[in-house]
């Protein structure tokens, strides 16, 4: 068909080699392949220990503990009654903490009653603010400013702060832009001890930075 011939010595070799390099090729194929298949299943196993690590920094900060320790199938009645008070809170914001509406959530699981017992009701948002308020004492107000209700902004406006996280600010005496503003890095420290929030957090949602450009958007860059 292409006038070689079959019997020559060069053309036979000329084939060898371009099948060695098709079995080669196909080999090479199958062996990405079966990489690709192992690093996605690596990936999904890394997200997945990722995700249970995250679950148990959660836990440990709300005083909670994990669902997976529980060795029973939990139905709905059993959960504890966790919900974002503003449904669209989790699109526009990066403030994770759950809202507690209920002042005294009941866990019925007879597995964890016993090493959790009282744990609903120093979790309950009523206690978590006194909780808070208690130590307000600690933070330096000649420093950051001092502010009342009537002078209160609107903290939410802040990338990382929710309806929840802006009541635990407001019991510990923040309510403006530019007490936020004022933080140093102690006092980052401190708040975030104090409202038991995400360890770093503060910072990288960058809230001083926020507030001073809230603050001048909305008072001027001379108050």
């Amino acid at each position: 068909m292409f006038g070689l011939d079959p019997f020559s010595r060069p053309v036979a070799i000329t084939e060898i080699l371009l099948i060695l390099a098709f079995i080669a090729f196909i080999g090479w194929l199958l062996g990405r392949l079966a990489l690709s298949g192992r690093i996605g299943a690596l990936r999904t196993a890394i997200a997945d220990k990722e995700a249970q690590l995250e679950d148990c920094r959660r836990s440990k900060i709300m005083g909670t503990i994990p669902q997976k320790t529980v060795q029973k199938t939990i139905t709905p009645e059993d959960l504890p009654h966790f919900v974002h008070a503003d449904p669209l809170l989790p699109a526009t914001s990066l403030d994770d903490t759950p809202e507690l509406i209920d002042e005294d959530p009941v866990i019925p699981i007879p597995a964890i009653v016993a090493p959790i017992a009282g744990t609903s009701a120093a979790n309950s948002e009523s206690a978590i603010l006194s909780r808070i308020a208690a130590r307000s004492g600690e933070l330096n107000f000649d420093r950051i400013g001092r502010a009342s209700a009537l002078e209160a902004d609107d903290l939410k406006d802040i990338v990382g702060v929710g309806p929840f996280l802006e009541r635990k600010l407001h019991s510990l005496g923040i309510y403006t832009f530019r007490q936020i503003a004022n933080f140093t890095p102690e006092d980052i420290d401190k708040v975030n001890e104090i409202i038991e929030f995400f360890p770093g957090r503060i910072e990288r949602d960058n809230w001083v930075e926020q507030a001073k450009a809230f603050h001048e958007r909305k008072y001027g860059s001379k108050s």
